[in-house]
């Protein structure tokens, strides 16, 4: 018996969706663009490496104290997201938050130190080695 799209009920037990079934929810709710209402926009992690950089997309929230009011797969976006930010900045990566100019002026580049989820752009740059 299904109770809702993010949990199985059984007699008892309520079987929570694993990591790749939320991966697949969310990867379907951004096709579809139906989003919780505590989501303000999508926002995009850059990790950026030997053959180009890779997109993950995340939801932006005003802080992380919205998760609560957000849909499961939307949960595992965020905190995937912040999982990037957090392994980048263990391995000493740099870790970018692009800020758009205003009109005839140049944007601005932040370090971020950690994951911020309601920015729009987060860049994590490519290890450097050797000299």
């Amino acid at each position: 018996m299904v109770s809702d799209s993010h949990s199985v009920a059984l007699p008892g037990i309520v079987l929570q969706p694993n990591e790749a079934e939320l991966q697949r929810r969310w990867q379907q709710r951004i096709r579809d663009g139906q989003f919780s209402a505590a989501v303000v926009g999508l926002g995009t992690i850059r990790v950026m490496g030997r053959s180009g950089d890779t997109p993950v997309p995340f939801p932006r929230i005003e802080s992380l104290d919205a998760l609560g009011q957000l849909a499961p797969d939307e949960q595992w976006a965020v905190r995937a997201a912040e999982a990037i930010v957090n392994q980048a900045r263990a391995a000493s990566r740099t870790v970018l938050a692009p800020q758009p100019g205003q009109p005839g002026t140049a944007g601005q580049v932040a370090s971020l130190n950690t994951f911020d989820p309601n920015l729009e752009h987060i860049l994590v740059a490519s290890m450097v080695t050797g000299g």
